[in-house]
């Protein structure tokens, strides 16, 4: 296999602000919809915005590195057309530079002409993910899921945290913490809510999101 460190390092580069987009989600299933200041759409409020690429931003990456990319179906139906599976959604194998992974994505339930495309355009981005692509992306909305999977979803809106001057932030070993957590998924979920409760140092909050991108990397290879 040629040597294709070059082109991982650029699919991994960050994209630019502009080519980042904003997905809502509403802290509880049932929140009541309004405009939206920060993202100017209307959806479910009080709501977390997590930072997506969209498919044109991920397609010009993928030209950028290697213009002979493609992509196809696991499988094929019938008539000749990629074949989803039962729950609506579709398996691509994504080729960059010779080499091949898979990937899946589907349309949160549409069945129509634009959810066929958004699975794909979904699809894409999480084979992309395999090989990097907007992988800090991927992990921050992980944590997001995550959290709804343990009832975070259905808690109120985050408070006001207290004036400075009031916190008092207990002594906490960091290093050490993160040493501890860095092969555990769940222990880094948990330390990253204790960093940010306790007012840790940005420095902190971002080696242990760091850590929780080099562990998603290391469990998708």
């Amino acid at each position: 296999m040629s040597d294709n460190t070059e082109i991982w390092a650029r699919l991994r580069a960050p994209f630019n602000p502009g080519q980042i987009n904003k997905l809502p989600k509403p802290y509880k299933r049932d929140s009541p919809k309004s405009n939206c200041r920060e993202c100017g759409g209307y959806h479910g409020l009080p709501a977390v915005h997590l930072d997506y690429v969209g498919h044109a931003a991920l397609t010009d990456r993928l030209l950028e590195v290697d213009p002979e990319w493609s992509w196809e179906p696991v499988a094929m139906d019938p008539s000749g057309l990629p074949q989803f599976d039962n729950f609506g959604g579709l398996w691509i194998r994504l080729t960059i530079g010779g080499v091949t992974r898979l990937g899946y994505g589907d349309a949160d339930g549409k069945n129509n002409a634009n959810g066929v495309k958004e699975a794909i355009g979904d699809a894409l981005r999480n084979a992309g993910m395999r090989f990097g692509v907007a992988l800090d992306l991927w992990h921050k909305g992980d944590l997001w899921s995550a959290k709804e999977e343990q009832g975070v979803e259905g808690a109120e809106a985050p408070r006001p945290a207290a004036p400075p001057a009031q916190q008092q932030t207990p002594s906490v070993d960091w290093p050490k913490e993160i040493l501890k957590a860095r092969n555990h998924r769940e222990s880094l979920l948990a330390l990253l809510d204790k960093a940010k409760g306790l007012g840790a140092p940005q420095t902190v909050i971002d080696q242990i999101i760091s850590e929780g991108n080099a562990l998603t990397e290391r469990n998708a290879a």
